[in-house]
């Protein structure tokens, strides 16, 4: 989870913020441009939850410990959203591939199914990635009966990324095509190429070239939060910033863009394993 750290000029104090149902360790930055109201979040910090807070320069401990006790609920609420995402985290990079193990594909959750299987080429390394009934089923050659618990996982996890991969290179090809040709007199250009890229910060990209990529992670994702992201890319064709405009064309193409957007804001880290 994204640390989050002061900015130019501004300072930090730490303190506590104790109530009879949370102890929390408590980082105000003093931030200049600030001048009555604080904000605040929960972020977690070498495994411990931190409150931060920004708060105007020279407002007492006192007082923000008197807004932070007012709004009691609300830190409870961001906390428990922050634990959450904490222990996906946690699990996702302990994520196991073996049998029983839960992954995402288009929306929907999948059990994987490790099978070994003899093979009429016994030279064949291929491991086989197949979607069936509720199941992702990964079929091994037969001869790497003799791996480590570790060396298979490792073998299925690659295939399994590269079949994620290839799907959503596919998909997202698909899409793209579609929108570009359903908006294209909006658009006035169409993208040069799409490709599904390799990202951990953001969800795609339009280049100056107009090339669309896309984080190969989305394919785990229901069809309209991908579609959005398509969307927000092809907006980029047009309109290479975030200003009214952009807003504008994105709304025109999908005018339910916001409920989306708020979603992968509040869901996005689900997605977010390699």
């Amino acid at each position: 989870m994204t640390s989050i750290r002061p900015g130019i000029g501004e300072k930090t104090h730490n303190i506590i913020f104790k109530t009879d149902s949370l102890y929390l360790p408590c980082t105000v930055i003093y931030s200049p441009k600030r001048k009555k109201t604080i904000g605040y979040t929960v972020r977690f910090e070498e495994n411990e939850a931190v409150l931060f807070v920004r708060a105007p320069a020279g407002l007492s401990s006192k007082d923000i410990l008197s807004v932070l006790f007012d709004n009691e609920k609300n830190v409870a609420e961001l906390l428990e959203k922050a634990e959450m995402k904490q222990n996906v985290l946690v699990r996702e990079l302990k994520k196991s591939y073996k049998n029983g193990s839960l992954f995402h594909y288009m929306g929907r959750e999948y059990t994987l199914c490790v099978f070994f299987v003899e093979r009429e080429d016994n030279r064949s390394n291929k491991i086989e990635i197949r979607l069936l009934e509720g199941q992702i089923r990964a079929y091994l050659p037969a001869k790497m009966l003799h791996l480590t618990q570790e060396e298979c996982e490792q073998k299925i996890k690659k295939a399994v990324d590269g079949f994620y991969r290839e799907q959503a290179d596919v998909f997202f090809k698909a899409r793209v095509d579609f929108f570009a040709d359903k908006y294209l007199p909006l658009l006035l250009k169409k993208p040069s190429s799409v490709e599904a890229a390799n990202y951990t910060g953001k969800w795609g990209c339009c280049t100056a070239q107009n090339e669309i990529k896309l984080n190969w992670a989305l394919i785990q994702a229901d069809t309209p939060i991908i579609d959005y992201i398509i969307i927000h890319e092809l907006a980029h064709i047009r309109h290479k910033n975030h200003s009214a405009h952009f807003w504008n064309l994105v709304e025109q193409m999908d005018p339910n863009f916001k409920e989306k957007r708020n979603w992968l804001k509040e869901n996005g880290w689900i997605l977010g394993f390699k």
